[in-house]
């Protein structure tokens, strides 16, 4: 261990003892992550395409552990200006610190969902460091999945539980707490906007497949970029065959390759460099042979650099 971790608690100045308290708490978070699934990675990279526009006024946690120990909710969207409006109506409910619960379509929705959601909430509002620091007038919960329980549903409505949003696919969840809660069900949200939403299932329509391929074409800033990527291979492994559809046509072929350019220029960049690693040992080894030279010396002729040197000597003798 380092000199910092061996130091007596009692040596500490207060300031150390928080910097070490906050670096004990990062290692047991990660200890204790669960490893996401490929849903949330899917769903994670659509978040962040479209909170991107807010840029630095809104910040994405995830696997945020809401207190000292978990529970952890699966995303925590912070708004950081009271009076930024969020464009998108699946968002208009959002506050400053929004809870986000994700359900995949083969996860379970039902009141136990719901009732894990508010207990979220809750301790995140009792959990908070200082009194006051999270207002629950500023918290919201909200829960994704791409088809609602129907049987659920009605049973909520009748109790009063339940009611429609201003959108289609939006339902205000009423009388489990004092907090304004939604429950977003991705497959019946309507509009272009929301065509990556609905097509994060493993039945997606063809069309809005097509929409959030066209949705990332031409798209300049990697950060996107990257989204758009793990958004697309998601759904692409989710629906073989509307995806293998979809590219049969020539532009939207052309399209998915722009999204995908920099992963092949990656890959072939690093082939190339393969390739020229082997040709250059290859020369070392011939002039090794023919000049009968120690390996060094068969480097520094063709100026092979000092910090390179190793890892060609590791090449030569395989």
């Amino acid at each position: 261990m380092g000199s910092r971790a061996q130091e007596a608690p009692d040596n500490m100045t207060p300031e150390k003892k928080k910097e070490r308290i906050a670096q004990l708490r990062a290692e047991l978070k990660e200890l204790q992550a669960v490893p996401r699934s490929d849903w949330h990675a899917g769903f994670e990279a659509l978040l962040r395409i479209d909170m991107h526009r807010y840029g630095s006024r809104v910040r994405i946690e995830t696997e945020k552990i809401l207190g000292e120990e978990p529970p952890r909710a699966d995303y925590l969207v912070l708004k950081g200006e009271a009076g930024l409006e969020m464009e998108d109506e699946i968002f208009r409910v959002f506050r400053m610190h929004n809870i986000i619960e994700y359900k995949n379509p083969h996860d379970n929705l039902n009141e136990r969902t719901l009732r894990k959601a508010c207990g979220y909430a809750n301790f995140y509002i009792a959990a908070a460091e200082h009194e006051g620091d999270v207002p629950p007038g500023e918290v919201t919960i909200s829960i994704f999945r791409a088809a609602k329980n129907a049987q659920l549903f009605r049973e909520m409505e009748a109790r009063g539980r339940l009611e429609r949003g201003t959108a289609p696919g939006i339902y205000r969840v009423l009388g489990l707490s004092d907090l304004p809660w939604q429950i977003v069900v991705t497959g019946e949200l309507e509009g272009p906007e929301y065509a990556a939403y609905r097509a994060l299932t493993d039945c997606a329509r063809e069309q809005d497949v097509g929409q959030v391929i066209s949705r990332s074409a031409g798209e300049a800033d990697y950060a996107m970029r990257q989204h758009y990527r793990v958004l697309l291979d998601l759904i692409a492994k989710k629906n073989p065959d509307v995806v293998e559809r979809i590219r049969r046509d020539r532009d939207m072929a052309v399209t998915w390759m722009d999204i995908f350019k920099d992963d092949i220029d990656k890959k072939i960049s690093m082939a190339e460099a393969v390739k020229e690693q082997e040709t250059k040992a290859f020369a070392i080894r011939r002039i090794m042979e023919n000049l009968k030279l120690p390996a060094e010396q068969a480097m520094e002729v063709l100026e092979i650099p000092e910090k390179q040197r190793s890892m060609y000597a590791g090449l030569i003798n395989k």
